[in-house]
């Protein structure tokens, strides 16, 4: 493999194209302020702590699977500590790639921590894609940029096996939230989810719910308008259908990354809905790009051009 993206449909284009230290480096940073966000919002050990009562219903596998054992508060508080720790050092660039494998790890076990006593799996709780992420970015050099402790290392020449493959793959599982939403909403619903009034009963039923509702003048707005409940249900499952498109094209970027962040921000306001993940669709953006655009080009210097910029 050389230094030179590849070019064409293939496996190495898919995989090894346009290898970015300072994209990886940023998407470590993103990944860490993500997992870092949910800890501090959260308090795991004090879940730890709850009478057994709470966990009567807990599969004995399932805290095996991740070694979940209830009635030990200061153990987990100490498990909290040193996660912090390690994704404050993924954060900053001290012992990144050791402080992402340490983080991962650690947050396999303390992620389940929230949801295991009232759902049946920890998944869609903020942490999932950090959880691989971290581990995947614990096998990359992705201190070489961004970081106060620095390897020391030069740019080696298969650029690609250190900086793509790794972010290509956290992109990947990224674009699978969007991707098996949308399966889920056509297997067990059918075509009849897109409907005006699929749309409207959704909206009514989360701005009354009195534990989620925080939000609700513009949900009633948006289920009195019925054209306009229609065409958030087809245009729901046209961005999750199509968001995996973003892995193949950069124009799709442009359209469906943007998409996703308003969409995002309207489900929240409309419906109550929050996705934590959100932060992470920036793993898409080009920085290499808008490092290029943020410089002033010096009087005379070659411009950089759009496709060579712009993965």
């Amino acid at each position: 493999m050389t230094d030179v993206a590849p070019r064409g449909w293939s496996w190495d284009w898919f995989w090894f194209q346009h290898p970015s230290a300072l994209n990886l480096a940023v998407a470590r940073v993103l990944v860490a302020a993500q997992a870092l966000w949910i800890l501090l919002s959260r308090d795991y050990p004090a879940i730890s702590g709850l009478p057994s009562v709470f966990w009567s219903r807990v599969d004995p596998s399932t805290m095996w699977r991740y070694l979940v054992f209830p009635g030990h508060p200061d153990l987990e508080r100490l498990l909290l500590i040193v996660t912090l720790v390690t994704l404050v050092g993924a954060l900053v660039g001290i012992y990144a790639r050791v402080c992402c494998a340490i983080a991962g790890i650690l947050l396999y076990h303390l992620a389940p921590l929230e949801g295991i006593i009232w759902i049946s799996t920890p998944y869609v709780r903020g942490l999932t894609i950090p959880v691989l992420a971290l581990i995947l970015l614990s096998l990359s050099r992705c201190d070489d940029r961004l970081s106060l402790m620095t390897p020391g290392r030069t740019r080696e020449p298969n650029a690609g096996l250190a900086y793509s493959w790794q972010l290509r793959l956290i992109q990947l599982l990224m674009c699978e939230i969007y991707l098996f939403s949308g399966w889920s909403k056509i297997v067990r619903t059918g075509l009849d989810w897109v409907s005006a009034d699929n749309i409207r009963r959704w909206i009514l039923y989360l701005v009354q719910d009195p534990e989620v509702a925080r939000f609700q003048a513009l949900g009633l707005w948006i289920a009195s308008h019925p054209a306009l409940c229609l065409g958030i249900a087809i245009g729901a499952l046209v961005l999750e259908f199509g968001f995996v498109s973003v892995m193949f094209s950069s124009t799709a970027r442009r359209w469906f990354v943007p998409a996703a962040l308003v969409f995002h921000l309207g489900i929240a306001y409309a419906m109550n809905l929050t996705f934590v993940t959100a932060l992470l669709l920036l793993i898409f953006v080009n920085w290499d790009w808008v490092w290029l655009k943020a410089l002033k080009r010096p009087a005379g210097a070659p411009r950089v051009p759009l496709r060579a910029a712009v993965p």
